[in-house]
């Protein structure tokens, strides 16, 4: 079975900021990142090109993401959502 690409589908316009690349807070925050999340999100290495939104958004996804971090949403449901929204917008992962 072969994938077809989707017309529709999402391509990146703003570049991550890569783990080579990350230098001083911005390296801080990728550490931190997966340290609370085991990894560090595609949202985060974007949101990097300002430091203080991603200083900002890494507690707030790890609070509703992470038990230890205060999530009190079932884990199954979490999972579902990232999927549910992934699907529709065409994610490919």
């Amino acid at each position: 079975m072969s994938l077809k690409p989707l017309e529709n589908a999402m391509t990146q316009r703003i570049r991550g900021i890569t783990d080579a690349e990350a230098t001083g807070p911005t390296k801080d925050l990728f550490d931190a990142s997966n340290i609370l999340l085991g990894r560090t999100a595609n949202l985060q290495r974007i949101l990097s090109h300002s430091p203080l939104v991603a200083r900002w958004f890494l507690p707030l996804v790890a609070a509703v993401r992470q038990p230890t971090a205060g999530a009190v949403s079932d884990v199954r449901l979490r999972n579902l959502s990232c999927l549910k929204t992934s699907t529709v917008n065409n994610c490919n992962y």
